[in-house]
């Protein structure tokens, strides 16, 4: 819940989250009688509220007409009234339904009752066409939250909703004594605790269950943890367990947050042939954009409103538009010729233009050049030309689209886009200057090997600003790009050239460390030169994967390292010791003149982990996303969102470096029992974090939905082809001086 800062400065946030695995009553009574279920039933009360969607809608709640508010599914409710929740799970239709219902209770106890008032608006309006005309119920407001106000003295109750769960969030002022919340369910048939600390209300269709409250306090920078556990009560009543929290020392001054990663939605796109996502981004908004590759035709790929509805053949490029709530796609469409495509890359404008970058080997006579900058194919082997596309912001067609390309093969891996419109992109070619359309720099004579290059496209898209090369006699590789409100552009990437040969020029590390090192560069504003290019790496292998550049210019970098700490440049954290396998990943910060790191640190485990993506937040805390083999038993798990391995090659992990770069506030799994991985490589997987601290994350995975998990949308079914890609949004949080919670989500429903 966002408050004021003032009053985040002075309550303390305890907080429950409730894996709640069966559902919802009408009221507070005693349950009806219920038959026992058959395993399918159970089976089907286990899987019912990871379907749910939760808004949180006024409704009668009460025989006397009292108004309260309702969670509404096809076979599960959720009331809440002022004494308490009631939860309903009916699986079935008609009289079997009915059969088959069963009631559990949540009283407040000792509570004074007040009835819950809906907070956060949400734009989704939820009408009931039931029985005769004059009961229907048309336009009712869905809310995100619904406040309870100290229902004990000195505590707030906020309750908010997630897709399978429900989010309980206790407010204990200064002052107030927080033994005084105190619960009790009835109409379970047991109420236990289990070894893990959890607490579970079995009923005989399926289990309620409370994951262990996990709360801490933000001191000096430094994650606190303070003891929190459930306590059972002795029973005072026949069908009645009370229960309470235990918790340790903590500075009631402080604010105190339990559990802040949950996943919200998780979802598919793709079709019956192989999908991939390859990267993504959001808009202040919270839609997110994705792009990748496809040889799904629209018979069973997703396509909506556009830019290309018909599958091209071979293989072709799609952009797609995730909505904020993640329960659909706004648009969907290809971008491709007869041959092969693949979209690597994805920015968006604040009008919500989507800038596509990717290669083609399909020539203009089928690809759908516009406008420019090339409108001519250059050629290549493998993976022909470079490409560039800017999508209208209602998806349905194509402001421009070219190539960037020479004679030989070039690659583009990354773009951005500034305030006037202009896309800046990087790759790697091996087309000489001959061929490739080289103009101002920052270096416009071919060096050998395969070379990194830049470019920045004019804002109509006609023609280049400026492109060229960066880098020496070997092999080098520019991987991705920012750019600052000025016009500077910076890239990171890979390059084996030694400074013999690499234009190294102030830092940060002037000196080539040995095989392969990552590297960082600024490029002027006109594009002539670069203000600052060095290396960041140890005696072994090194690639730099993400960048993202902080609000006092410095670049902040994500990658993959096999070097220990013996030679890599290791500073503050996160973690300043190898943790063996292949690879790990690291994050580092640069400073704002380029001269040296002033952070630089590891995340792993004993396997193999490699840095994808790298996006900052609001508070100046670090997000980073990936893939990873190592098991919980030596990758540093901590809160979420999953915190144990899941198989197959890899899982993509996510990771909040705290903004000290001391130590990970989370750090967790997101996979099944397949593989999250790209090509046969662990090299893309995306992430990005919109204002109110929501982390986005894209990728690719093999794992079914039996395994995988798949909340809410866009596709919760797996379809095949070997592969799809996959979206997930998981709550954000904000650190700033205090906290927040950036779900605002708006959740469809489906009504009976």
């Amino acid at each position: 819940m966002a408050r004021c800062a003032s009053c985040r400065r002075q309550w303390l946030w305890l907080a429950l989250t409730a894996g709640l695995v069966a559902a919802a009553g009408l009221s507070a009574a005693a349950p009806p009688e219920g038959r026992l279920a058959d395993d399918g039933s159970i089976r089907a009360a286990a899987q019912l509220l990871q379907r749910m969607p939760l808004l949180f809608v006024p409704d009668q709640v009460a025989a006397d007409g009292a108004m309260g508010y309702v969670v509404r599914g096809n076979e599960a409710n959720v009331w809440l009234a002022s004494s308490g929740f009631t939860y309903r799970l009916h699986p079935g239709s008609g009289a079997e339904a009915a059969s088959s219902a069963w009631v559990v209770a949540l009283d407040l106890v000792e509570a004074t009752p007040r009835p819950p008032v809906g907070e956060d608006l949400l734009p989704t309006r939820v009408s009931y066409f039931r029985g005769p005309k004059e009961q229907w119920q048309t336009g009712l407001p869905s809310y995100g939250s619904v406040v309870y106000r100290e229902p004990w003295p000195g505590v707030d109750l906020v309750v908010s909703g997630i897709a399978g769960e429900l989010k309980s969030t206790f407010v204990v002022r200064p002052g107030a004594d927080p033994s005084a919340i105190r619960l009790a369910y009835r109409g379970a048939s047991a109420v236990r605790l289990e070894a893990d600390g959890s607490l579970v209300a079995d009923t005989p269709l399926g289990s309620i269950t409370e994951q262990p409250p996990v709360a801490y306090q933000e001191i000096n920078g430094r994650r606190i943890e303070v003891p929190a556990s459930f306590e059972l009560e002795s029973a005072a009543e026949p069908g009645r367990q009370t229960y309470r929290f235990r918790l340790g020392a903590y500075d009631p001054q402080r604010e105190l947050v339990v559990d802040p990663v949950t996943l919200v939605y998780c979802g598919y796109i793709g079709g019956i042939g192989s999908d991939g996502a390859d990267e993504m981004t959001v808009d202040a908004a919270g839609n997110l954009y994705v792009v990748g590759f496809t040889v799904s035709t629209e018979s069973t790929f997703p396509v909506a409103v556009g830019p290309d509805l018909t599958y091209n053949g071979n293989q072709d490029a799609y952009v797609a538009k995730v909505r904020a709530d993640g329960s659909g796609l706004d648009y969907c469409g290809y971008i491709g010729g007869s041959s092969a495509e693949v979209a690597m890359a994805v920015a968006v404008d604040d009008s919500g233009n989507a800038y596509v970058a990717g290669h083609t080997q399909s020539t203009e006579a089928t690809f759908p050049v516009w406008i420019g900058p090339d409108l001519t194919y250059n050629g290549g082997v493998s993976f022909g030309d470079a490409f560039v596309a800017k999508v209208n912001a209602a998806g349905t067609a194509l402001e421009y689209c070219g190539y960037i390309g020479g004679a030989a093969d070039d690659y583009t891996w990354n773009i951005a886009v500034d305030g006037t419109g202009r896309a800046y992109l990087t790759g790697e070619t091996t087309s000489s200057d001959a061929t490739f359309p080289v103009l101002v720099g920052p270096d416009i004579t071919y060096n050998g090997g395969t070379d990194a290059w830049v470019a920045r496209v004019h804002a109509s898209g006609a023609g280049l600003d400026y492109c060229g090369y960066i880098g020496g006699a070997d092999v080098d590789s520019g991987h991705e790009i920012t750019v600052d409100a000025d016009g500077h552009a910076y890239v990171t990437g890979g390059t084996m050239s030694s400074e013999a040969s690499f234009p190294v020029a102030a830092g940060p590390d002037l000196t080539f460390n040995g095989a392969i090192d990552a590297f960082v560069a600024r490029v002027g504003t006109a594009g002539g030169g670069l203000d600052y290019c060095g290396y960041i790496g140890g005696s072994d292998q090194e690639q730099g994967e993400g960048i993202a550049l902080d609000a006092d210019g410095r670049v902040v970098i994500v990658g993959l390292t096999s070097s220990t700490e013996a030679n890599f440049p290791v500073s503050a954290g996160p973690d300043l010791t190898y943790n063996g396998g292949l690879w790990d990943a690291f994050v580092a910060r640069v400073s704002a003149d380029g001269t040296a790191l002033d952070r630089c640190g590891y995340i792993g485990g004993s396997g193999v982990d490699v840095g994808c993506d790298i996006a900052l937040d609001a508070s100046g805390g670090l997000s980073v996303a990936g893939v990873t083999d190592s098991t919980e038993a030596s990758f540093p798990v901590l809160l979420g969102p999953d915190l144990t391995y899941n198989g197959g090659a890899y899982d993509v992990f996510v990771a909040r470096v705290n903004p000290t770069w001391t130590s990970l506030d989370y750090c967790g799994y997101i996979g099944g029992s397949g593989d999250e991985f790209i090509s046969g490589t662990p090299n893309t997987t995306d992430i990005a974090v919109d204002p109110s601290g929501n982390v986005y994350v894209a990728g690719n995975t093999s794992s079914f939905e039996s395994t995988f998990p798949v909340v809410v949308g866009p596709d919760l079914t797996f379809n095949g082809g070997g592969r799809d890609g996959f979206v997930a949004r998981l709550t954000g949080y904000l650190f700033d001086d205090g906290f927040e919670s950036g779900d605002t989500s708006a959740w469809s429903l489906t009504v009976p």
